[in-house]
């Protein structure tokens, strides 16, 4: 595991960068719609919608959360004169994959995709959950990822009793989120505090994202971070890797995050102060910055 030497800046430092100018998500997720390009990609036992926009090398973004194209939005429209973004949405299956089976069937898809659209290998982002299946991408299709950016990441997220018992209980409740007691309180105490004080909608804009994830979805994809535990496979990926670690993360992925960045052999880290688990909608432009010195970094050493 190595640090880049941009983690190190100092507090006062990173402090004293002047801020850019505040984006009005609102404007901007319109210009994104508009400009966007969609469509829908039929894979052997599933299929996925891929979103478009830019121009430039591609950078596949996988889900987060189990929301829409549109929580990519402003990352996107400041990548867009540099990066050709593809937005991948979580695929759907004929069948649909046990618990146990979800991380790597999605791993599948996802290679599938970017073999049918790109052919070979690509720089891929992948937040939380994401970040599981990008993984194990790296360990079944290595030949298919060039550079990854691993955020707010895991090779295994354990469950405790109550919890494995609450999440199968919810995979029979057939509506979304939203509807569950406290859902809304949650989401103010765990993510509010990382949105600029400046913009209160756009933390609303997060709600208007999330509210509308399936609860047996949600509860399916934390039962399948349990099932699935990679941690003694991922010292064998040699992929290189952005390890993006977020103030907010929690107690658990702190932990796992650890764990990583003594496991994974060409790991990059850096630190994300304030951001919390949106980064790309809390802070934009300093995500821009981390994202793309790695990634210049990255090419300028396969050149060498």
């Amino acid at each position: 595991m190595t640090e880049t030497s941009h983690t190190n800046a100092s507090p006062e430092s990173i402090d004293s960068e002047p801020c850019p100018t505040p984006l009005d998500w609102q404007d901007v997720v319109r210009a994104f719609l508009e400009e966007r390009r969609e469509g829908e990609i039929a894979l052997g036992r599933s299929k996925l919608t891929a979103t478009q926009i830019g121009q430039g090398p591609p950078l596949v973004l996988l889900p987060a959360s189990g929301c829409s194209a549109k929580i990519y939005a402003l990352l996107a429209w400041l990548l867009r004169e540099e990066r050709q973004l593809w937005i991948f949405s979580e695929p759907k299956f004929e069948r649909t994959p046990s618990a146990r089976n979800l991380i790597p069937e999605l791993a599948a898809s996802y290679a599938e995709a970017i073999r049918d659209l790109f052919g070979g290998p690509v720089d891929v982002y992948a937040p939380t959950f994401s970040s599981q299946i990008a993984m194990k991408m790296m360990i079944d299709s290595p030949e298919f990822l060039k550079n990854v950016v691993l955020q707010s990441a895991w090779a295994h997220r354990p469950l405790n009793w109550t919890e494995t018992a609450l999440a199968r209980s919810g995979m029979w409740i057939p509506f979304s989120i939203r509807r569950v007691p406290l859902w809304l309180s949650s989401q103010v105490a765990n993510h509010r505090p990382w949105f600029p004080p400046y913009d209160e909608t756009r933390f609303g804009f997060l709600l208007s994202e999330t509210y509308r994830v399936s609860v047996s979805e949600n509860c399916r994809r934390m039962l399948a971070a349990d099932a699935t535990d990679l941690s003694a496979e991922v010292s064998h990926i040699q992929k290189r890797i952005l390890l993006l670690r977020a103030e907010g993360d929690g107690a658990i992925i702190n932990r796992e995050e650890d764990r990583l960045e003594k496991s994974l052999p060409a790991c990059d880290v850096e630190w994300m102060h304030t951001s919390g688990h949106y980064p790309f909608l809390t802070h934009p432009h300093r995500l821009v910055k981390i994202l793309r010195a790695f990634f210049e970094c990255a090419s300028e050493e396969s050149h060498e």
